[in-house]
């Protein structure tokens, strides 16, 4: 089987196990409802830092000196990959893992100290963003000193060995979350990231690998300090319960370079956004990503590799219900200016911020004369409503939207300026090959 038909099998399996319930969930989770998240948490805009890439020397201290820029392009939450010294010990490569954590309550000094740490946050406070730190707590470095002081902590095999958590993570051993005293060591270590150094949630990777109840305690002891946000960086409905603000979504990037390259419909964008709605807690937030990790200049298809995909990327991450998250491996150029990686995608970001439809409104079905290639959906908030199409044809496409009753009769294209008027209840469009439109309601006057 192709690599190609094994994603897309897999997407397609997933999608309809989600959507009937043939046994992929435990739980009929949609019965329940999500914690309640704060507003800055619903409307945020994340970031995404690897110290180790976003500029030429690395340091927090050079990531301090953007943090003005960044909130001028409408980034309103900081996320910075984990920032520990790591283990030396059967270390990965040269620089090693960042997810291999020698000490959890230290800072790199590849990066800086704890007290640039404590200066960076200060700052991106100043500016009046949050600023939340990825963290990784189902396994420590073997040349941890919990492992010295503590080996109980950890997984043994039948020998009485410790282990990794599996065969990837040679570089780190596996914590064992049914010792109380473990979970004591990092409510704590966590606490001491949000009262003392003044950070405002995490990032949490690899959180499945750790049990939900820890997750669900942890949260309620950090939210006794202040409101904060929690990300789990994997899938599980549960997670949304009492634990965690937001879950990541599924890999948009593989789902577009399919539909691209016609081995998936474009329909199947509105399908695992179904299958979420009949999966997870009412109200669940979820992570939309604008990366380019998958889409390289290498690839054979010159089409999906095409910054012109990356603004399909960033205008879907951006316009589909969900919290946005940019990678900053993507888009950081070096420690004199950053840049996105089109200037669409700053573009994008102020449209998020200035629609309230875009950061929590309604997610509505838009039909249209070929839901193969052409996706086309309606986000909404009381009077603000935004149209969304994008054409993934290979081909020029004479495409006819057809709009729900009570539309707008006229609508303004937020990048060209055109308006566009209803013909009946349908708006006649000519598109090119990955084109995509964001129109908004217009009125006579605007046309004059």
């Amino acid at each position: 089987m192709s690599k190609s038909l094994f994603i897309t099998t897999v997407i397609i399996v997933c999608v309809y196990c989600s959507i009937f319930h043939f046994g992929c969930t435990k739980k009929n989770y949609t019965d329940l409802k999500a914690r309640q998240s704060t507003d800055w948490t619903k409307n945020a805009v994340i970031y995404k830092i690897n110290l180790r890439s976003f500029s030429k020397v690395g340091t927090l201290k050079a990531l301090e000196t953007q943090i003005p820029e960044l909130k001028e392009l409408g980034i309103t939450v900081i996320s910075l990959m984990p920032i520990h010294p790591i283990g030396e010990l059967s270390r990965k490569g040269v620089l090693g893992s960042l997810d291999a954590v020698k000490d959890f309550y230290a800072v790199n000094p590849e990066f800086g100290t704890l007290e640039d740490f404590k200066s960076l946050v200060s700052a991106t406070h100043q500016q009046g963003l949050k600023f939340i730190m990825n963290l990784v707590i189902n396994q420590a470095a073997w040349d941890n000193q919990l492992i010295i002081e503590h080996p109980d902590w950890f997984v043994h095999n039948e020998e009485g060995a410790i282990i990794a958590p599996n065969a990837e993570c040679g570089d780190a051993a596996q914590i064992d979350y049914n010792q109380h005293e473990v979970r004591k060591y990092m409510i704590a270590m966590m606490r001491f990231w949000i009262q003392e150094i003044g950070i405002d949630g995490f990032q949490c990777r690899s959180a499945e690998l750790v049990p939900t109840d820890f997750w669900e305690i942890a949260r309620n002891e950090l939210d006794k300090i202040k409101p904060v946000l929690m990300i789990s960086d994997s899938r599980l409905p549960e997670h949304h319960l009492k634990a965690f603000d937001i879950t990541c979504s599924w890999n948009m990037e593989n789902t577009i370079t399919n539909i691209i390259d016609g081995t998936i419909s474009a329909s199947i964008i509105n399908d695992s956004l179904n299958a979420e709605f009949n999966e997870f807690p009412k109200g669940s937030l979820h992570l939309r990503f604008i990366t380019g990790h998958t889409l390289t200049e290498n690839d054979p298809n010159i089409k999906i590799s095409s910054p012109q995909t990356k603004n399909v990327i960033a205008m879907l991450a951006l316009t589909l219900p969900g919290v946005p998250l940019i990678d900053s491996d993507d888009e950081a150029g070096d420690n004199k200016k950053i840049k996105l990686s089109d200037k669409l995608n700053e573009d994008f970001i102020k449209l998020h911020r200035h629609h309230p439809a875009l950061q929590y409104g309604e997610y509505r079905i838009v039909q249209n004369s070929d839901s193969s290639h052409i996706l086309s959906f309606m986000r909404f908030s009381g009077k603000d409503s935004v149209l969304a199409i994008v054409n993934f044809a290979y081909g020029k496409k004479e495409a006819e939207i057809l709009m729900p009753a009570g539309a707008s009769l006229l609508w303004k294209n937020q990048f060209s300026g055109v308006t566009c008027k209803l013909e009946n209840s349908r708006i006649k469009l000519s598109m090119v090959p990955l084109d995509f439109l964001m129109l908004v309601p217009s009125s006579e006057k605007e046309m004059q």
